[in-house]
């Protein structure tokens, strides 16, 4: 029983795991994370609304962590 929640457990991790993977683009990260360190001053820096998380990762991040505790816990 113990064997069978471990192994669905590592299986949720991995789905996880993937979708975020899967939805940041390196380049664009890194081109923001460049912009972010030339940048002197916290109280400087703007949002940029276009590369902020959309509802759907949001939801997406939130029932995968969601799922994984419910299989945790009651399988």
């Amino acid at each position: 029983m113990q064997s069978k929640t471990m192994a669905i457990t590592g299986l949720m991790c991995l789905l996880f795991l993937f979708c975020m993977l899967t939805m940041t683009e390196s380049a664009e990260a890194q081109s923001a994370d460049q912009k972010m360190a030339t940048r002197e001053g916290l109280a400087e820096a703007d949002i940029d609304r276009d590369r902020l998380p959309g509802r759907l990762e949001l939801g997406l991040v939130i029932g995968s962590i969601i799922a994984m505790i419910g299989v945790v816990k009651y399988v």
